[in-house]
């Protein structure tokens, strides 16, 4: 008589309290072997929270109830020793902000190569073997130089790919990916996909994929499981989405298109230019491959942008290609080696040299980071953060400057109930949301914005970049984005850049570019966007 293999991940009645409320209620759902099952929903919806109970990380503060069985072993039931085994063998995860969970003082080697050392037992040299055979299959080229850096010599794309390349490293049955893919362009999101879709079908590996790109979702996913307000609220198979029941879901499915930017007015073509960037060049010295000592990388090279007042301009690449290090030169965080920044007329090539100056170019232009977390102080809460930056620029009552700390929180589409929270205790979307809403606090001509829609869900996307238009519009705020999604792209900008190694290969309007590109990587990053019958391949 054949008996059914128990699933891989089985999670029944979930309930997750804190002191004050409950952060989740009744989560059901389970992953099978060979199965990817998508978890969907807005920010703060409970998805991330529900994947650090499987894997053991809730806060102290947080209350749990209900059975989660891994591999058919109840981690209720178990001693600490075997839960720490089956979560250390039997699960891979990988988390949201690769930054958070890489030690800045250790190397990525050292990373690494630690499980496989420690808890797999293998010997240094082949753990060291294991690691750069990883970091070349989730596509990290020159992967033993890699090995020899910090985290703060990577770019947010290439330290998840680490992160990725980490969590496979013990060859687990299942893999937990919490917004694996946030941080990376859309050809290393097909060529990782299209790794980890490989591993599923080779040795049964089952992924549960928490995400808020619902293209991606309904690519990749067997099922697709929909989370609101901390409850699950419909499970589908990812081929009906369309078809979805439940008016949360469909709410969700609209919103993943986003509505597509018209043609720039004469007006807005004859605006004078606000930022002039002419043969930008940078360059550093990093760790050699192999030996001691170190050796020149240029990772910005000859790069010329031209931004008008009130236009938006995307600079679009992948990982490593040199837009953020291009957006850090620009807003004064990093020295260029050669060529000029003007911004509205005055010359920005070399650091501000005093605090006064800095002060009056943080008023002229403002950056959103990709990482939010670490941009924002930890022991701050929210008010406290704003007020901060309300008062640096806008020096005035208590009164006036808690009303404008409320009016920033809306316009980020945030409720005022998260004034008196911390960024620890916020979802990555909504730090995201605080992180820009500090930015506008000084009323910039100039917006540089680094991934900064990367971590929102599609619904807060959206108003996120009906916000920023409409502050383009009516401030006449320019916008420089710095983005890998090309949707967004094309959505809010009306000019774009691309990169590549550091160089400008191609730009233009984004409507003849994205239409008819001349070149070929441009042509690759186009087809490397989930679509409608999209299957992610590897492309070499």
């Amino acid at each position: 008589m054949s008996t059914v293999a128990p699933p891989l991940l089985d999670i029944e009645s979930l309930r997750i309290t804190s002191p004050a409320r409950v952060l989740v209620e009744d989560c059901t759902l389970s992953v099978a072997s060979g199965e990817v099952v998508g978890l969907i929903g807005e920010s703060g919806s409970g998805k991330s929270l529900s994947l650090r109970a499987v894997v053991g990380l809730l806060d102290a503060r947080l209350t749990q109830s209900g059975r989660i069985s891994v591999d058919g072993k109840n981690l209720d039931a178990l001693d600490k020793a075997a839960r720490r085994r089956v979560r250390s063998h039997s699960m891979g995860v990988v988390f949201q902000t690769p930054r958070a969970h890489l030690n800045p003082l250790r190397s990525i080697g050292d990373f690494m190569t630690e499980a496989l050392t420690c808890v797999a037992g293998v010997s240094a040299s082949e753990a060291e073997v294991r690691a750069e055979s990883l970091l070349e299959e989730v596509g990290i080229t020159d992967p033993r130089r890699r090995m020899r850096q910090h985290p703060g010599d990577l770019s947010g794309g290439l330290l998840q790919r680490v992160m990725i390349a980490s969590a496979l490293a013990m060859e687990p049955q299942l893999l937990l990916a919490d917004e694996m893919t946030t941080a990376l362009d859309v050809t290393v999101q097909e060529e990782v996909m299209a790794v980890l879709l490989d591993l599923q079908r080779e040795r049964g590996l089952g992924i549960l994929f928490v995400t808020h790109d619902l293209q991606l979702a309904r690519a990749v996913c067997d099922r697709i499981a929909v989370m609101s307000a901390g409850r699950i609220v419909e499970t589908i198979p990812a081929a009906r989405l369309d078809n979805a029941v439940e008016p949360y879901t469909r709410a969700l499915v609209a919103s993943s298109t986003l509505s597509r930017q018209p043609a720039a007015t004469d007006s807005e073509a004859a605006s004078e230019p606000i930022l002039e960037v002419r043969g930008l060049r940078r360059e550093f010295m990093v760790r050699k491959a192999r030996g001691w000592g170190r050796e020149p990388f240029v990772a910005v090279d000859g790069v010329d942008l031209t931004l008008g007042a009130g236009r938006a301009l995307a600079v679009v690449g992948q990982s490593g290609s040199g837009k953020t290090t291009t957006a850090r030169i620009i807003c004064g965080l990093e020295r260029a080696d050669a060529g000029t920044v003007t911004v509205q007329g005055e010359d920005w090539s070399q650091p501000a040299r005093s605090v006064r100056e800095r002060r009056h170019r943080a008023a002229m232009a403002q950056m959103v980071f990709q990482d939010p977390y670490q941009s924002l102080d930890p022991r701050q809460s929210v008010e406290s953060c704003l007020a901060e930056a309300v008062r640096l620029q806008e020096p005035g009552s208590a009164d006036a400057v808690r009303e404008r700390v409320r009016e920033l929180v809306r316009s980020v589409a945030l409720d005022e109930s998260v004034l008196d929270r911390t960024p620890r205790s916020l979802s990555g979307g909504q730090r995201q949301r605080v992180a820009i809403a500090r930015a506008l606090a000084a009323r910039p001509k100039l917006l540089v914005l680094d991934e900064a829609v990367s971590a929102l869900d599609v619904t807060v996307r959206a108003e996120i970049l009906d916000v920023l238009e409409e502050i383009r519009h009516d401030a006449g705020v320019a916008l420089l984005m710095i983005t890998h999604d090309l949707d967004v792209a094309e959505r809010l900008c009306s000019h774009v850049v691309v990169m590549r190694a550091g160089r400008v290969i191609e730009s233009g309007p984004v409507a003849e570019v994205f239409s008819a590109p001349a070149e070929s990587y441009t042509r690759t990053l186009l087809a490397s966007i989930p679509r409608p019958g999209w299957v992610p391949r590897r492309r070499g």
